[in-house]
């Protein structure tokens, strides 16, 4: 078995063209293999600014053969009067066959030429020397740099190349180069090339000069090294996944150069100063024993070389960063938030849907109104609403976007505005993804949940709904945060009172009409789809489905307040528990049956007199003292005691009923009668969840 290197040597690629160099070239190659029948142990992908690599373990000599049928055109298109068409021809020809061999199959659409094919394996070396420099050629980057005449694109100019099979060079040409065994070491500490003797020392070679080819390698001694020279200063690195990405993707082998900066920048607020040395200097902060952030940083760096004039650089730039950010917010703090408002109503949401200003008015309406729902004090939230958007209009937002919300909190608190409110203008942008949490006040939650509906049904209203990836007011964005805020936050609001609140705020102002209607059930199908998908990951599609039927039906012709996300979860969560139960297979089995029986029958009242003795009188009677306790737990939200009620008492008596009476009599009154028990026995299950659409255990 063999192994096979490419390494394509560039000038020195920004870290996110490493990430996505890496992650095209994977693709490429596996695709490349699996087309061309190259079997393999194992494939990984190597990156640095100034290299990406391939290495792929356990070659076998050649390709494995390839024995199938294949189908061609029809028959009657391949052959006239039992002569071959040119189609005939030319299809005999793609596979490497006689005309001759040339065999009739018949199939669903009718008889199709077919072909016994075989190819014998191409040796490994010439396929790879045949495909490679296509596969190479799909390494794909945001932008494509162009160089020499132009004849050749790539993320930066190639500059060397090299294809090994083990000892032996695979005559490959790419980016205008020929492959050979001379590779680089790192630019500064080892720039010399040398000769690579196989593919199997590559990563160790490397190693020798400089370079840590693996990212993972190469981010795990990173962050050993970070973490040495943190304690070194007395303090510990403030977590950035992003960053420790970012910085393991701009270096070849990571080395450490600790900074600092002036005490008095410690007066800004604490994500400033550490969004200044992160978005703009690539720097860690560092918080002390306490929590306190600290005067010091640490940056990553490619070279060991100078560590003193590095960090003298360092610091002066940063000094002049947090210079400007001091001056934004010493500037932006003459001004009020309230009177920053007026500003809005220049800045345009949507043509359709007027300016920034024009939301924020609708918003607070909206949140005035759902928090005197969950028992929030309401002028506050409307007050909050409308501060909420305020800081778009500082400067240290329109430099800093990221910190929208944390820097309104902070100039709230400075003009002496109740923490509450403050926390408010901060955290109703809360979840911002997925490892974010839903806001933990009340107040908080309500303009978070008034500022989504809005966007949601206003672009839904006005034709905007996401279609495919095209999501350009992150909609489903939008939807995932109310739907986790009402899931795990602390307010309790039915989907479909949200959406009725937004859709009268949008229509009061004249974007929408009565046709708004149908927008609003596009908007609520739309979040039932984020659920459905949510709650998928944690439990059983068909129990899923069961329990969101039921949801759907019972609430979402309720503009009062219909569709509770918890609602929902407590459905799901005892139908799940009574899935468990030993009799739940039969019984859901006897429930499919009385749905399929009676799911298209008039529903009316049943008469008692047309009633037979035996198993029709006794499920009656036992409908009759369950149905109410079921729908008093129904109403409770207790799904356990429904679910419980079902299974005690009615399991034992729809058994019977199915083994003793024939439902569908000649008597048009009995048979009416029996489907209408069926019916109503039927729907007063499915309130709970649709057991017909359970799978089998």
């Amino acid at each position: 078995m063999a192994e096979l290197l490419v390494e394509v040597g560039v000038e020195e690629l920004p870290s996110s063209f490493v990430a996505s160099g890496r992650e095209s070239l994977e693709a490429a190659a596996r695709a490349m293999l699996a087309a061309q029948r190259l079997s393999h142990d194992g494939l990984e992908v190597l990156g640095t600014p100034r290299r990406l690599a391939l290495r792929v373990r356990g070659l076998p000599s050649a390709q494995a053969d390839r024995r199938e049928t294949v189908t061609g055109p029809p028959w009657t298109a391949a052959f006239r009067d039992g002569e071959p068409t040119k189609a005939a021809v030319g299809f005999a020809r793609k596979n490497g066959v006689p005309v001759t061999d040339l065999a009739k199959v018949e199939t669903d659409k009718g008889p199709y030429v077919a072909a016994e094919v075989h190819e014998v394996g191409r040796p490994t070396a010439e396929v790879l020397a045949a495909e490679l420099p296509a596969a190479l050629g799909r390494i794909a980057f945001r932008k494509a740099m162009r160089w020499g005449e132009g004849e050749h694109a790539f993320g930066r100019p190639v500059q060397w190349l090299v294809v090994l099979l083990d000892e032996e060079v695979v005559p490959v040409s790419f980016a205008g180069l020929d492959a050979g065994r001379l590779t680089r070491g790192h630019r500064f500490l080892a720039p010399s090339t040398f000769v690579l003797a196989s593919a199997a020392e590559y990563e160790d070679r490397l190693r020798d000069a400089r370079v840590v080819a693996d990212v993972a390698a190469r981010t795990a001694l990173m962050n050993e090294r970070l973490g040495v020279a943190a304690s070194a200063l007395g303090g510990t690195l403030v977590d950035d996944a992003h960053l420790e990405a970012e910085c393991a993707s701009m270096v070849e082998e990571p080395f450490v150069v600790p900074g600092t900066f002036d005490e008095a920048f410690l007066a800004l607020p604490d994500a400033l100063v550490i969004s200044v040395m992160r978005d703009h200097q690539f720097y860690f902060a560092l918080r002390d024993g306490e929590g306190r952030l600290m005067n010091r940083y640490l940056n990553v760096v490619n070279t060991a070389e100078a560590p003193a004039l590095i960090a003298k650089g360092n610091d002066r730039v940063l000094r002049a960063r947090l210079a400007d950010a001091q001056f934004f917010v010493t500037e932006d703090q003459k001004q009020p938030l309230e009177a920053r408002l007026p500003k809005l109503d220049t800045v345009t949401f949507h043509s359709k849907l007027g300016s920034v200003g024009q939301k924020v008015g609708r918003v607070a309406r909206i949140a005035e109104r759902l928090a005197a729902d969950v028992g929030v004090d309401a002028d506050l939230a409307g007050r909050a609403a409308r501060l909420a958007k305020a800081d778009l209009e500082t400067l240290i937002v329109f430099e800093f976007p990221d910190l929208q919300g944390l820097m309104g909190r902070h100039y709230a608190l400075r003009e002496g505005l109740p923490e509450e409110l403050a926390d408010a203008i901060r955290d109703h942008y809360r979840p911002a993804g997925g490892e974010d949490d839903p806001p933990d006040a009340p107040l908080a939650a309500v303009v978070g949940l008034a500022a989504r509906a809005d966007t949601l049904v206003g672009c839904f209203g006005v034709g905007l709904e996401p279609k495919g990836s095209n999501d350009p007011f992150a909609l489903r964005r939008a939807a995932l945060g109310i739907v986790r805020t009402l899931l795990e936050g602390p307010v309790d609001v039915g989907l479909t009172r949200l959406v009725d609140l937004a859709a009268a705020e949008l229509t009061d102002a004249g974007h929408f009409d009565d046709a708004a209607l149908e927008g609003q059930r596009r908007v609520l199908e739309f979040v039932r789809a984020r659920l459905r998908a949510l709650f998928r990951e944690a439990h059983r599609g068909d129990l899923v489905d069961a329990a969101l039927a039921a949801w759907w039906e019972e609430g979402s012709g309720d503009l009062d307040g219909g569709l509770s996300p918890r609602d929902l979860r407590a459905r799901l969560v005892a139908l799940e528990a009574f899935r468990e139960r030993p009799e739940f297979d039969d019984l859901a089995t006897a429930f499919k049956r009385a749905f399929n029986i009676a799911k298209d029958a008039a529903r009316g009242a049943v008469d008692p007199h047309l009633l037979e003795a035996g198993a029709e009188a006794d499920l009656a009677e036992a409908f009759t003292a369950a149905g109410p306790i079921i729908r008093e737990a129904l109403d409770a939200r207790d799904y356990t005691v429904a679910f419980e009620t079902v299974a005690t008492g009615l399991k034992a008596p729809i058994d019977r009923f199915f083994d003793e009476v024939f439902v569908m009599v000649d008597d048009p009154r009995l048979r009416t009668n029996r489907l209408r028990l069926l019916a109503a026995i039927a729907d007063t299950v499915n309130a709970a969840a649709h057991l017909h659409l359970l799978a089998p255990a």
